[in-house]
């Protein structure tokens, strides 16, 4: 009599979804720092029990930014900012769109929608970087009494923008979501995305991941200690 009872390892392994790495290991904690770093600083914001967490949060995100530009630069491909700022030129796409809009929405597709989806997450990352910057050197300048008042309005101004750009992030990647384009913050979590094909990111870059944790968690230690 012939067992057809299939092995659990075998089948298990038989029914895996394939994968493949799209975002190596320091872009993802870059991400991650990133978050918890303006998340922070702006609820400690109006406090001032917290103002020294706040403002050493806010060099954090600066030196965040420093090291996305330096990673732009000699990172891997996938993950140079000229590999970006190729992704804003698709706006050109949109040029005739926009003048016929709304009625070119009923031409649009599901490849359209990605394509804008793509450029607006770009456009939202590429602000999120450099008001990162305006924030960082405002934010010094109130610490350290170099300007007057009216710097923190103009800090204000750029942490609400700021808040804008993540919110509006994050709204993007929900539509793209809920039209079944994109699989949400699965790929910047485990940095693989759903499907079959090669590694994008050919390496995870474990040892630049491991020195980023440690400047980042260093920093803030001496910083509020």
């Amino acid at each position: 009599m012939t067992n057809n009872t299939l092995n659990p390892l075998t089948s298990a392994s038989e029914v895996a979804t394939p994968s493949r790495r799209i975002v190596e290991l320091p872009m993802r904690l870059f991400h991650t720092f990133m978050a918890i770093s303006f998340a922070g600083a702006y609820i400690t914001a109006e406090s001032e029990r917290f103002r020294l967490l706040h403002v050493s949060l806010g060099y954090t995100l600066f030196g965040l930014v420093v090291f996305r530009v330096l990673w732009g630069m000699m990172g891997p491909r996938q993950s140079r900012l000229s590999a970006a700022w190729r992704k804003l030129e698709a706006i050109k796409e949109f040029k005739s769109d926009l003048q016929n809009f709304p009625e070119s929405l009923l031409s649009w597709n599901g490849q359209t929608l990605r394509k804008l989806g793509a450029v607006v997450l770009t456009a939202a990352a590429f602000s999120t970087l450099l008001v990162s910057i305006f924030i960082a050197i405002s934010g010094y300048a109130l610490y350290n009494e170099i300007t007057g008042d009216w710097m923190s309005e103009i800090h204000e101004f750029f942490g609400n923008f700021l808040l804008m750009a993540v919110l509006l992030h994050i709204a993007v990647i929900g539509l793209l979501v809920a039209g079944k384009k994109a699989q949400g913050l699965r790929p910047m979590w485990s940095g693989r995305r759903v499907g079959a094909g090669p590694d994008v990111a050919k390496s995870n870059h474990l040892w630049v991941a491991i020195l980023l944790s440690v400047l980042v968690t260093s920093f803030l230690y001496f910083q509020l200690t």
